[in-house]
């Protein structure tokens, strides 16, 4: 209350018609009735299914391929052969260089999201550009000001927003895991989890940096004009005199956070000559946070997201598959996964803010003038809340892939993956589409295998490499698109375990 009786005495003043911004004026303040936007569902672009880095690197195929210990994730088909691995620890991990540079931009200007120091700037800026009896060169400087203040917003879109209407998401990805075979049982436990943010622009900002700000005064009345339209939005949210601003005139980030715990047993057989069968048993523990981010954790982001983490649902679920191997070599892989429907989690993000609006006022279709010939404006806002919702969901899954040894170190393979097209990542069939191809060099007696793998996954290219060091120790990197921050990312691996 004290807020808006504060903004209410400074629109006092501005309205009376002595009240001059070089040839613009303010004659009316308008408080108009709060407002609330229930916006669509939004998928969160979380993975469905657990994905390996080796896989990755190859366009992610691994449907009829099987060149891993946990396989038996994408296809647990391939425990119809018969052997002895142990995956005692795995760890993998992904970043895009974008999230990295958001973070880091974030923690370097904290004292503008404590302090609003650009946006004191721009109010100083309009203040002297007003100022009775400014020379001319007082008032470039003051436009100088302006466009230096608002800077930084300009900063924080490129940086870490991007378009305000679809704000960017930043994430970095985490997987623990380890995995054994046993015969034909499989045992695999593993957690996957992705820690993002995303920063909504708030409307007043958008509003200045939408204002036409001239660089020089070759033009007087645009120049006075956009300085009375930034007038006239500051004031919505000035407290003070300009000595601070409503926290509505920030920017909100929130958390966009999700870890998957899941234990799987798994068993196949081979099925007469050339056909393997199995299936997988997943409990998955699923925890999910879709909370505001206070500006005083701002320099902390990403590892608060884990703190905030909330068991929401836990399911029992069931994957599928069968492996066809030809006589030529060319093997033939179907997976159905998730076969038994888990429960949803659903949230909804809520933010507020003020949404200003400066225009001319009109009486019968005619611009409103005072005796001195200054134009009236109209300065208003409302209060706008937003919700938005956020599902996370399990879908069926149906996956075909073909899988060819071109020599002995050489494979190349196709998948089909989400045939029934349920996967809600996916816009198009062709998304659906992943090629890949492996080439590995034996070294040092074998004690050394490199493994360099290319592909094709959400119609981008992927790019890997691997080191298997005396068969014990694996080491793996990919790039590849990361569909939840809408980015290609880099990740690593790291994996101790033998045959």
């Amino acid at each position: 209350m004290l807020k808006k009786a504060i903004i209410s005495l400074l629109f006092f003043l501005f309205s009376t018609t002595g009240y001059s911004q070089n040839g613009y004026y303010f004659s009316k303040f308008i408080v108009l009735s709060d407002q609330e936007i229930i916006t669509q569902t939004g998928s969160l672009g979380f993975p469905v299914n657990m994905e390996n880095i080796k896989a990755m690197g190859m366009g992610n195929t691994q449907i009829a391929g099987g060149k891993m210990f946990n396989a038996m994730m994408y296809n647990p088909a391939f425990l119809g052969t018969s052997k002895k691995s142990y995956e005692v620890f795995g760890l993998q991990m992904g970043m895009p260089p974008e999230t990295y540079d958001a973070a880091f931009f974030l923690l370097d200007h904290m004292d503008e999201f404590d302090e609003a120091v650009s946006l004191t700037r721009v109010w100083d800026g309009v203040n002297a550009f007003n100022e009775t009896g400014a020379s001319i060169n007082q008032r470039l400087d003051a436009l100088n000001q302006i466009q230096e203040g608002l800077q930084f917003s300009l900063d924080l879109v490129s940086e870490v927003i991007g378009d305000t209407e679809n704000p960017e998401r930043h994430g970095i990805t985490v997987l623990p895991s380890a995995a054994v075979q046993y015969g034909n049982w499989g045992f695999a436990l593993y957690g996957f989890g992705q820690s993002g943010f995303l920063v909504q622009q708030s409307p007043t900002i958008d509003a200045l940096l939408a204002v036409n700000i001239p660089s020089d005064l070759s033009h007087p009345v645009e120049a006075a004009k956009s300085v009375a339209q930034i007038l006239g939005i500051l004031s919505t949210v000035v407290i003070g005199g300009g000595e601070s601003f409503s926290d509505e005139v920030f920017p909100v980030a929130f958390h966009l956070s999700y870890m998957d715990i899941v234990g799987s047993v798994g068993y196949g057989r081979q099925f007469k000559k050339n056909w393997q069968v199995g299936a997988n048993l997943k409990v998955v523990n699923r925890r999910m946070a879709t909370e505001r981010v206070a500006v005083i954790d701002y320099d902390e982001i990403l590892s608060k997201a884990w703190d905030n983490l909330q068991s929401s649902v836990t399911g029992v679920t069931l994957d599928i598959g069968g492996l066809y191997q030809s006589n030529w070599g060319t093997r033939f892989g179907m997976s159905l996964q998730n076969v038994i429907p888990m429960g949803k989690i659903e949230q909804q993000i809520d933010f507020h803010f003020r949404h200003p609006r400066v225009y001319y006022d009109k009486e019968g279709g005619q611009y409103v003038t005072n005796a001195q010939g200054d134009t009236a404006m109209v300065s208003s806002y409302r209060q706008l809340t937003v919700h938005k919702p956020f599902a996370l969901e399990t879908p069926f899954i149906a996956n075909f892939g073909i899988y060819h040894p071109i020599t002995e170190n050489w494979d190349v393979a196709l998948d089909w993956v989400d045939i029934a097209e349920l996967d809600t990542r996916y816009d198009k069939t062709f998304d659906r589409l992943r090629f890949g191809s492996e080439y590995r060099f034996h070294t040092l007696k074998d004690h050394l295998v490199i493994a360099l793998r290319s592909g094709m996954a959400d119609t981008r290219l992927t790019m890997g490499l691997g080191f298997n060091i005396y068969g014990i120790v694996d080491l793996d990197g990919a790039y590849a698109y990361d569909r939840f921050v809408k980015t290609s990312a880099y990740y690593a691996q790291l994996t101790v375990g033998w045959e």
